[in-house]
């Protein structure tokens, strides 16, 4: 079975163009940089914002993100039409790389800063990767993609693992917001490679002309998309899932992990090595793993299987919640999220159109992403003012209900996904 996998693999690369090759190139040179980038920012935010403030005030945090995030993508929306994906790719880099240079040197003095790192580190990485994937869902062909969206991860999971090495061994020797320092060489290398593939696909002759009707570039033409599109809907329901069931494992994590490591950089250093392991096991589920459980089981039934496993550690979590089995739990859903979740959820933007790969895709991947851990907050900080702090087990019991809610939604759109496995072009309205 693999040694067919990997024959047919280099049987399709062996038709690509040459232009094709370097536009694959130039995306897999973007997700290693992107991947790597917030590997080590979300390490120091992390560990900035438990030593500045406490866990009790990550609900805040998340509910604080609601208004910056839909900011953000109204913004978005607006100026993609004007700009076009390469000057809005520009400009959020060279943000990024001005906000990272000054944190690192004032992150320690100025006492909102680990809070507004936290919160600017949660969007900035996924609206990289909306970007990104935009693109690449409209130059690469529906055939092609169950094959060369595997590597686009497995690059992404090789930078992440390149990405913990910093925080995972030099936080205690620089001290943890230096680290930030290391990130500026990986946004120049970003937009050289984005740049370049934006010119690049131009001679592509399957790609998808980028063109917008700058009349629609407000955000209600990307709401309004969603709402027809019973795909859409899908793919947001998903998102929702998979995003509030994280982030209440991620709760569950920082609580666990302020308790057993209180002091900071050892703190950031065991964070680092933690997702050293888990972008390890996403290397294999990306490069290998999610490719051929496509092939055997189907998109359909992939996709299903996800929330069956976090199920299986869920109902684990709630009946032994000590910490190695939330750093088990968490770490199973970090690397699912990065690898197979993310590869198939992609996918199921593939027959869609234009507007509603850049614009719909945005409010879902960026928004509604990070916007689920509003939802989170508002019913940790509920669940908390009606029982007290000890919540654990009222948030393992929630958590096990969205995993039903997952698998059940999944299961009842079997004819989508039967056209989707048989390659056919379609529009669910």
């Amino acid at each position: 079975m693999l040694k067919s996998f990997i024959h047919k693999i280099r049987k399709e690369y062996r038709e690509y163009t040459y232009v094709e090759k370097m536009f694959i190139l130039c995306m897999m040179i973007c997700s290693f940089a992107i991947t790597a980038e917030a590997a080590i920012t979300r390490s120091v935010s992390a560990s900035y914002f438990l030593n500045a403030y406490s866990v009790e005030l990550l609900p805040y945090a998340w509910v604080a993100s609601l208004p910056l995030n839909f900011t953000i993508v109204a913004l978005y929306n607006k100026f993609i039409p004007k700009l076009g994906p390469k000057r809005v790719m520009a400009f959020i880099l060279m943000f990024a790389l001005v906000f990272n240079i000054f944190c690192a040197f004032y992150l320690k003095s100025v006492y909102s800063l680990p809070f507004i790192l936290y919160l600017w580190k949660d969007i900035f990485i996924i609206f990289l990767f909306h970007k990104l994937w935009s693109v690449i869902h409209s130059t690469i062909p529906v055939k092609r993609a169950k094959y060369i969206y595997g590597l686009f991860f497995g690059l992404g999971g090789l930078g992440s693992i390149a990405g913990n090495m910093v925080p995972g061994f030099f936080a205690v020797q620089l001290g943890t917001e230096k680290l930030l320092l290391v990130t500026l060489p990986l946004y120049i290398i970003t937009y050289l490679a984005y740049s370049r593939s934006i010119k690049i696909r131009e001679e592509i002759e399957a790609s998808q002309d980028i063109s917008f009707s700058i009349d629609n570039g407000d955000i209600s033409h990307g709401l309004k998309l969603i709402k027809q599109s019973k795909l859409l809907k899908f793919i947001l329901l998903l998102v929702v899932c998979m995003q509030v069931s994280s982030t209440i494992l991620d709760y569950q994590f920082s609580t666990l992990l302020k308790q057993n490591f209180p002091i900071l950089d050892l703190r950031t250093q065991f964070t680092g090595r933690l997702f050293s392991v888990v972008n390890t096991v996403n290397i294999f589920l990306q490069f290998f793993g999610s490719v051929l459980l496509v092939r055997i089981a189907g998109l359909r039934m992939t996709h299903a299987l996800i929330p069956l496993v976090l199920l299986f550690n869920g109902v684990l979590f709630l009946f032994n919640p000590v910490f190695n089995v939330i750093c088990a739990g968490f770490g199973t859903i970090k690397s699912l999220d990065y690898s197979i979740f993310g590869i198939t959820k992609e996918m199921l933007y593939l027959p869609l159109n234009v507007d509603e790969k850049f614009k719909a895709k945005a409010i879902i991947d960026v928004f509604a992403y990070r916007s689920s851990k509003a939802l989170v907050s508002l019913l940790i900080l509920g669940l908390t003012f009606l029982y007290g702090k000890d919540i654990k087990t009222l948030l393992s019991i929630s958590v096990i209900g969205i995993f039903i809610i997952w698998i059940y939604s999944v299961l009842s759109m079997k004819e989508y996904f039967a056209k989707i496995d048989a390659e056919k072009p379609l529009s669910v309205k």
